[in-house]
């Protein structure tokens, strides 16, 4: 493997097209998860990943990855907007540190999953809660199920 200085993220990612898959929202103060049936037709929350950051974080992450059986991480990757580059570069590293724990990893555009996610609750007749975790699993979900269709295009 090259060295970080002389690498691109690009060089470690690899569209995963079939099998099950874990999907991550990262965020600064929690990560939201999804996972997807072995086919690959639809996802489903998988929880959050509170308070944790750098290592901890990529610790729990491949964990959780290995206990569901997943073959490959489809991390988000925030759409590019003014003052979200801490986002953005965490979420790269995210990526780039999962491979080397020997998953296939792909990133693909997360495009406002949140928000998506909080005008679907709305739409459904939710309330705004104080937990605001489930709008992390939520963004997984939608962020992943946006991914398996891109995926089924490609490999049908």
């Amino acid at each position: 493997m090259k060295s970080r200085k002389s690498s691109s993220l690009n060089e470690f990612l690899q569209p995963v097209l079939s099998g099950k898959l874990l999907g991550i929202d990262f965020g600064l103060r929690r990560v939201g998860l999804a996972v997807c049936d072995p086919q690959g037709r639809i996802a489903v929350g998988a929880g959050r990943i509170e308070g944790s950051s750098g290592r901890n974080l990529i610790l729990k992450i491949t964990k959780e990855a290995k206990g569901r059986g997943v073959e490959g991480i489809v991390v988000g990757r925030p759409a590019a907007t003014r003052g979200n580059d801490v986002v953005t570069r965490g979420a790269a590293r995210i990526a780039e540190e999962i491979v080397r724990y020997g998953f296939k990893v792909t990133m693909w555009s997360e495009g406002y999953t949140s928000a998506a996610a909080l005008a679907a609750r709305k739409h459904f007749g939710g309330k705004k809660s104080s937990d605001k975790g489930w709008i992390d699993e939520a963004a997984a979900i939608i962020l992943l199920q946006d991914y398996l269709a891109w995926a089924r295009g490609k490999s049908g």
